[in-house]
């Protein structure tokens, strides 16, 4: 079963460590900020509702269909945020990397990428996969830069592909990245996490 693959992932900078009904108080404080939802599709505006996000992602850890993380501060054991492996096929040999919301203050600091680096090495080296992907709203032009940093394929735009808390349907950019490519995407996050932080 997959999620007896969910095991801590350690980098220099963070661990990213299963997440547990225990992360809930501080993941709802984390998650109640609204800068983190003003790029999503979401639009996050309760504790009940970052409460319902992680009953969903405990649900689906159970369930097998994903892997979610936090993400902790190796050096005060802070959580910085939370990603997941999601919509894993076994068959196919894909998923998505997804669900990554990452506390403002640690916004242009080692966390995301490393927390990148950590979960496609997982995917592409423990999980056997053949193609991991992500998707970004079509507005959030951060992230897409981001994503292309380290190397990932925009592949095109997924038309109307989600429906806001307000009724509007969004587009969303697609990426992916397959095994092949691996070897570089990974030369290249650490050479970003070396050049850049250290």
């Amino acid at each position: 079963m997959i999620s007896e693959n969910i095991r801590p992932l350690n980098g220099t900078f963070i661990q990213m460590v299963p997440m547990e009904a225990a992360h809930r108080a501080e993941l709802t404080a984390i998650l109640s900020n609204p800068l983190i939802w003003e790029f999503t599709w979401r639009k996050i505006t309760s504790a009940a509702q970052v409460e319902q996000l992680m009953d969903t992602a405990l649900s689906n850890k159970e369930k097998g269909h994903d892997l979610p993380f936090v993400m902790l501060d190796r050096s005060t054991g802070r959580i910085a945020g939370t990603s997941r492996i999601m919509h894993i096929d076994q068959t196919h040999r894909n998923a998505e990397i997804g669900c990554t919301w990452i506390a403002p203050e640690y916004w242009r600091t080692p966390v995301n990428t490393e927390g990148k680096a950590l979960l496609l090495q997982h995917c592409f080296e423990e999980l056997g996969l053949i193609r991991v992907n992500f998707t970004i709203v079509s507005g959030n032009l951060r992230s897409q830069r981001a994503i292309e940093r380290i190397g990932a394929t925009k592949e095109g735009l997924l038309r109307k592909h989600r429906i806001t808390s307000e009724g509007t349907a969004v587009d969303n950019v697609l990426y992916s990245i397959i095994d092949e490519e691996w070897p570089g995407v990974k030369a290249n996050l650490h050479y970003l996490l070396q050049e850049k932080y250290n």
